[in-house]
């Protein structure tokens, strides 16, 4: 999984801007369903393809947004956790890879994949869902899963817009 902002706004006033903002779900729990799927994801992967031995190799990390100019200050996207395996996916197996990572994303409201490279012994995948989230998924000499969120509040200021004291 990675990439954030292509699918968000980069214009509209404070209003339209809070009122995206408020209707997503806070950066806690899409980052929770994001790790969920990730989860799922590399699960269903090794059971198919037990040569995985999936490896937590890079924390995520939290960062400001785009598209929010009027929130910059309060709104953020996440990096999640990058995940790797030794080894490759062989090129006759790529394609059930391919359909395990599509059908689970798929489930949390991610596009089908987009092919970005495909090559023998190397093969690259990325979908995005409508608030910006992305993932990649991979292979060649390693397989890699990763992914980003798109630009959410965090929860604690969702309630100060919606319970305003």
């Amino acid at each position: 999984m990675t990439g954030c902002g292509s699918d968000e706004p980069s214009e509209g006033n404070m209003d339209t801007q809070r009122a995206e903002l408020l209707r997503r779900p806070g950066i806690e729990e899409i980052t929770r369903r994001y790790e969920e799927m990730q989860a799922r994801t590399r699960d269903e992967l090794a059971q198919q393809f037990p040569w995985l031995d999936w490896r937590h190799v890079e924390d995520g990390t939290k960062a400001g947004c785009t598209g929010f100019d009027e929130f910059s200050g309060i709104a953020e996207s996440n990096t999640l956790d990058m995940w790797s395996a030794e080894g490759n996916i062989p090129d006759p197996d790529w394609p059930r890879a391919e359909q395990i990572v599509a059908r689970i994303t798929a489930e949390y409201g991610f596009t089908p994949p987009e092919t970005v490279v495909s090559r023998p012994a190397d093969h690259q995948i990325v979908g995005s869902d409508t608030y910006g989230a992305g993932y990649r998924f991979g292979t060649a000499k390693r397989t890699v899963l990763s992914g980003s969120t798109g630009c959410h509040l965090p929860q604690a200021e969702k309630d100060k817009f919606q319970n305003p004291s």
